[in-house]
């Protein structure tokens, strides 16, 4: 089969490999979407933190697709089916994984995309009860994976009761998949802080209620304090800091961007003083996942406004550079493998 393999950091090509086999317990899937993620350009660049990667890597933990056969003790799922997978495989015995955070395994960290072989391939295999059947075989559902990061946070803190006012810093795809589950709640306000124009103006269509550009410091300062919760997704310091501004007193926080080690720009006095509930998010639980394909089931979570660009897998470098180009359009750039 073709697949995408980064070799080590900096050097990934489209290669023939051999086909995977399904073991025990295990799916094997043709995936027909595949996401492209900015910790996919990480991993590609050698950035990501090296417990994190595993190298040589076929990268792609943002998919959706059919399954072609099923391994020995698979029940309830048969060729034909379209799944989505949990890319986190964890052990199912730490104390972690007892509290149903899946996410946070202590026995190890093993994710689809990064130490076991993802989706920018013809084929691959995933164990049969990390996956979650989908109705259609949409190009969107690949964005299930993504939005369920987003969902954990409000999931364990954030999640808003109808009428409070909330804010979301970052205006890539994590930030408007943020404002699209968001809005389900009816927040009074919603406000989207972003840094490019083009982008904070696609932000109505998914739910914000107004939109202010990050360079905007008069806007932002008047904005300070003035809400329950905060969502940030800027992988920036200036990002969290910002986020960490705009929560009232008492109010909460969620972190899902990482702002690189060594470059800390929280002030720990405004969250002491103001009283904040600050939490991170690592990857995505279980809860998160059925959440988001109840809700894209349901016809609630379809983000397909996202999805600008759309590449055969014999372009998948060409992918890669549409979506670092900073001065394109890009927002999700899907790679269909069997297209």
């Amino acid at each position: 089969m073709r697949a995408f393999v980064i070799a080590e950091p900096g050097r990934g090509s489209l290669r023939e490999i051999e086909d995977p086999v399904p073991g025990r317990g295990e799916l094997l899937v043709a995936p027909t979407a595949v996401g492209l993620c900015g910790s996919d350009v990480e991993l590609l660049r050698g950035l990501r933190p090296a417990r994190y990667a595993r190298y040589p890597i076929v990268p792609g933990h943002e998919w959706v697709g059919r399954v072609v056969a099923c391994g020995p003790g698979v029940s309830g799922l048969a060729p034909g089916t379209h799944v989505v997978a949990e890319g986190v495989r964890s052990c199912g015995r730490c104390r972690r994984c007892g509290e149903g955070r899946n996410n946070l395994c202590t026995g190890r960290y093993a994710e689809t995309g990064f130490t076991h072989a993802g989706a920018l391939a013809e084929l691959l295999v995933v164990p049969a009860q990390l996956a979650h059947v989908v109705p259609e075989p949409r190009a969107t559902a690949a964005l299930i994976e993504p939005a369920a990061c987003v969902a954990t946070g409000l999931i364990e803190v954030g999640r808003v009761s109808p009428g409070e006012s909330v804010a979301v810093v970052g205006d890539g795809p994590l930030g408007l998949l943020a404002v699209a589950l968001l809005r389900l709640f009816s927040p009074i306000d919603l406000l989207l802080v972003g840094s490019r124009e083009r982008r904070t103006s696609r932000a109505r269509a998914f739910g914000a209620t107004r939109t202010l550009l990050r360079d905007d410091v008069t806007a932002l300062h008047h904005a300070r304090g003035a809400f329950d919760l905060v969502i940030e997704a800027t992988n920036s310091p200036e990002g969290a800091a910002a986020a960490v501004s705009l929560a009232r007193r008492a109010g909460t926080v969620v972190l899902l961007g990482i702002s690189g080690s060594g470059k800390p720009a929280i002030d720990a006095d405004v969250i002491t003083l103001g009283h904040l509930r600050v939490q991170g998010v690592f990857a995505a639980s279980r809860a998160a996942w059925q959440w988001l394909v109840s809700l894209y089931g349901a016809g609630l979570f379809d983000p397909l406004d996202l999805i600008t660009h759309r590449f055969d897998l014999d372009r998948v470098e060409d992918a890669f550079a549409m979506l670092c180009d900073r001065r394109g359009e890009a927002l999700k750039v899907i790679i269909e493998p069997n297209g």
